[in-house]
Parts: C-alpha cells; sequence; structure tokens
C-alpha cells in the first residue's frame, strides 16, 4: 500500500529531476506497487498526451495523477475552465520534461478545445498557439502536425481546407493574406511587384514516402537551392511554410530569371541523382556521396508561378485578387515548369524570353477565364 509519504515523494522525484520522456517511462516501470493499465496511462499522460485531454478522473491505483478526458467529453459536460487548468498544466510539464513533440500536440489539443468553447479572445489565442506550433513542427519534420494545424488555422479563418489544391502553395497564400506583408520595398519604378509562387509536386506522397527524417533532408536541399538563388536575383522571401514560397521581386525580368535558375539548379541536382543509380534503381555502392545523403535517391520537382500587380495603387485588394492569381498559376503548373500570367507576360514583352504554349484556364476563387503562358526556362 503506497503511503502519502511515498506518493510525495514519488511526485516531487518526478516534478524536480526527471527531464525528457524517455528518464520518465523509465522510471515509471521501475515503480513497485502500479498496476499494468495504470503504468500505461500514466506514460501515455506524461509523454504526450495530455494532449488528447480535459478534465481530471480518479485512476485505477490510488496514485494521485491527473488524467484528463478527451476534448469531446469536456466539451460535452462544458467544463471549459476546467479543460483549460488542465492544458496550461499540460504544457507546463512538457516543458519542464522538454518534450518538443508532446508540446506540439498538446498546443494543437489546446487550440481545438479554444475554437470549440468559442468564448471572446478563444479564437485569437487557438491562432496563436497554432502560429508558434506550425513554426516550431516545421523545423523538426513533423509535417502531419504541421498539415494538421494549418488546417485548422484555415478553417478558424474561415477558409475551407478540403479542397483537391490545399497545397503548401495556398498555405503560404493564405498566410500572406491574413499577415498582409509590407512590400513597399520591392515596389518598382512601374509600382508593380512581382510575386512567385513554387512547391514540391507530390511532397505529400514523398513525405509518407520517405518518412520525417529523410523527407527533411529533401525538403533542407530544396530550400538551400531556392534561397541561394531568390538572393543571387534581388529577390524577397515574404513567405514560406514547408516546401512552399512566396518571393517578391521589383523586376519582372529578374523574377522569371530566378525561376529558371532554380530549375536548372534542380534539373542538375536530379542529374546527378540519376547517376548515382543503377538502370534497376539500386544505388550504387561505391558512392559514399549517395550513402551519406537520406534522400539522394528523390528527384525534387517544383512547379512555379508567377503573376505581377501594383501593390500601392490597389492597397489591400492586393493581397486579394493578386496574391490569390499568383498562386492559382502556380497551382496549374507541373512539376519542372513554369507558367507565367497574361500581366507578367505583357511585362516582358520585347524581350527574349522562349514563350511556350498559351492556355485558357478558369481559376478557383477568380471570375471569368484567364490566359496563362509556359516558359522554356532552359533557353534564359
Amino acid at each position: 500500500k503506497w503511503t502519502d509519504r511515498m506518493k510525495n515523494e514519488h511526485l516531487a522525484y518526478m516534478r524536480d529531476t526527471i527531464r525528457s520522456s524517455w528518464e520518465f517511462v523509465d522510471y515509471v516501470f521501475k515503480i513497485e506497487g502500479v498496476t499494468r493499465v495504470f503504468t500505461h496511462q500514466l506514460v501515455r499522460t506524461r509523454t504526450g498526451s495530455y494532449a488528447q485531454q480535459a478534465m481530471r478522473v480518479v485512476d485505477a491505483s490510488d496514485f494521485p495523477i491527473q488524467m484528463p478526458r478527451t476534448v469531446e467529453q469536456q466539451g460535452q459536460m462544458e467544463h471549459w475552465d476546467d479543460a483549460e487548468r488542465e492544458f496550461e498544466a499540460a504544457l507546463a510539464m512538457d516543458a519542464k520534461m522538454g518534450a518538443v513533440r508532446a508540446t506540439l500536440r498538446t498546443q494543437e489539443e489546446y487550440a481545438k478545445m479554444l475554437l470549440a468553447r468559442d468564448a471572446p479572445g478563444d479564437r485569437q489565442r487557438a491562432l496563436g498557439l497554432l502560429a508558434k506550433t506550425i513554426d516550431t513542427a516545421q523545423p523538426i519534420g513533423m509535417r502531419r502536425v504541421m498539415d494538421e494545424c494549418l488546417a485548422l488555422k484555415m478553417g478558424a479563418q474561415g477558409i475551407s481546407s478540403t479542397s483537391d489544391i490545399f497545397t503548401s502553395i495556398d498555405r503560404v497564400a493564405t498566410a500572406v493574406q491574413s499577415e498582409h506583408p509590407d512590400l513597399r520595398k520591392q515596389v518598382a519604378p512601374d509600382g508593380t511587384v512581382t510575386i512567385m509562387f513554387s512547391d514540391i509536386e507530390g511532397s505529400t506522397a514523398m513525405a509518407d514516402r520517405l518518412g520525417d527524417a529523410r523527407f527533411m533532408d529533401v525538403l533542407r536541399e530544396h530550400n538551400a537551392i531556392i534561397r541561394e538563388q531568390v538572393k543571387s536575383h534581388e529577390g524577397f522571401e515574404v513567405k514560406s511554410e514547408g516546401d512552399g514560397f512566396m518571393i517578391a521581386f521589383q523586376s519582372a525580368g529578374k523574377a522569371l530569371a530566378c525561376a529558371a535558375a532554380i530549375q536548372k539548379a534542380l534539373a542538375e541536382r536530379n542529374t546527378l541523382v540519376g547517376a548515382q543509380r543503377l538502370p534497376n534503381s539500386e544505388p550504387l555502392v561505391d558512392l559514399a556521396s549517395a550513402a551519406s545523403r537520406a534522400g539522394a535517391g528523390e528527384r525534387v520537382m517544383v512547379r512555379m508561378g508567377l503573376h505581377a500587380g501594383e501593390v500601392i495603387k490597389e492597397g489591400e485588394d492586393f493581397f486579394g485578387r493578386n496574391v490569390i492569381m499568383a498562386a492559382r498559376v502556380a497551382s496549374q503548373a507541373q512539376g519542372g515548369e513554369i507558367l507565367v500570367s497574361g500581366v507578367l507576360k505583357a511585362l516582358l514583352s520585347g524581350s527574349d524570353v522562349a514563350w511556350g504554349d498559351s492556355r485558357t484556364v478558369a481559376l478557383k476563387g477568380l471570375s471569368g477565364e484567364h490566359e496563362i503562358w509556359t516558359v522554356g526556362w532552359d533557353s534564359i
């Protein structure tokens, strides 16, 4: 039988000594007198599933630990204040344990609770938690969490995320429409700003196939190529989400040259990847560089779209029509392809750009039909 003194000693030890989820699991399984069922519950709670929770319940072994219920159960009982206290306690415990991944899950579930309660200020608090989670999840490769939080964020902002074009490009465009970054430094003498959107074709399937760690290797390589060329062509990175980028340029010519340079760099990279593989797709065993790169066998095909608009003249409308136009043009592209709007093509009239075929398409969120053009980027 556990005495109060024994319980308090163990609780004090866990609070003051244990610094990671794995240390906690190891410690819990050494405690005598804790039932198998309760141990499982305890481990799940303290190593990340305070994250699916909301109120205290009595545990199976009379051990004084709070075991929260699901958000759905909490909502049905409408004990929102209890839920809020539990989530705050969970975040404090996660922080004390240094459990970054558990913290992200807790923040996601906390945001869900706030959105469900919908009290004054809850929506903004939820959006803040989701933004913080997205920013942290991206660099450590928690793509599923990032996708879930982006969908929640868009839903909270009244934007549907269920369409088949809910891509990295759309996520970046949505964030920019919400944030309205200052683009005045990127305005050309004629008052225009050229916008470029890009993302990796099939990135979600690639991430599922490779797993988070290997996909992050590919993503870092892709992002480095993008940023190197943006810097070389005097572009400005407005926003990035995962593999999606929005870049602004003063010059339409430099924007298109940057897009072409990115495609050329990726084509060269993909050629090297192909050279490291035998016809039967098995890696060459004597290529140490191939073995050292986790994503070496993956070709990266990027789709890109460009459009231009007048920031100062159009004001807030710029972030509506023009950002949407550039994003939708990019969404029409296939991997390895650059598409531009009719407006951008007109700005580059008289240049030696090798224009390809034109397409007349309907673009979601924009009325009417629109003419877009392919670009022969290998000749730029």
